[in-house]
């Protein structure tokens, strides 16, 4: 069994949240895809994929953490500064208890802990991007997250 639905978000725009399961267990990550249409009337040809968010759980990789806490592993978005990523946010705030799965909390990956590398030309292990950290300063700025000193790592604030 797995799980896909669609969330709309306004008549522009929707979120599509998709896990799988494996043995009559949840995978270990959860994508959430957010697309937009210029012309809805179009039907499903007319909406883009404007970004995207895979969550993975953290269980199998940090002792500290339970099967229902994941790291924000990749976040892209096709025109950054458009609010694209901060939408994936909002949405996860609001309706993460609606799930048919739990979601504790989403935490800024450590790949040095996480054993997740993000490969670039000339810099083979990149920890965390410089975009990455000053996305984490926004939402931290509006209240929608905070930095736990103890783990390193952002978290959202539900």
């Amino acid at each position: 069994m797995s799980f896909q639905h669609k969330y709309p978000l306004d008549e522009r725009s929707y979120i599509e949240v998709s896990r799988e399961q494996e043995n009559d267990k949840w995978a270990a990550k959860i994508m959430l895809n957010l697309y937009v249409s210029d012309s809805p009337e179009a039907g499903e040809a007319g909406y883009t994929e404007v970004a995207r968010m895979m969550l993975r759980s953290l269980e199998p990789l940090v002792e500290q953490f339970g099967a229902d806490d994941f790291v924000q592993h990749g976040l892209k978005s096709v025109l950054p500064g458009k609010g694209y990523a901060h939408k994936l946010h909002e949405f996860l705030i609001s309706h993460h208890n609606g799930f048919p799965f739990p979601v504790a909390n989403v935490y800024s990956t450590d790949p040095s802990i996480d054993n997740i590398y993000f490969v670039q030309r000339n810099q083979p292990r990149l920890y965390i991007s410089e975009s990455a950290i000053k996305f984490w300063s926004k939402r931290v700025e509006q209240g929608k997250a905070e930095f736990v000193q103890d783990l390193k790592r952002y978290r959202i604030t539900w």
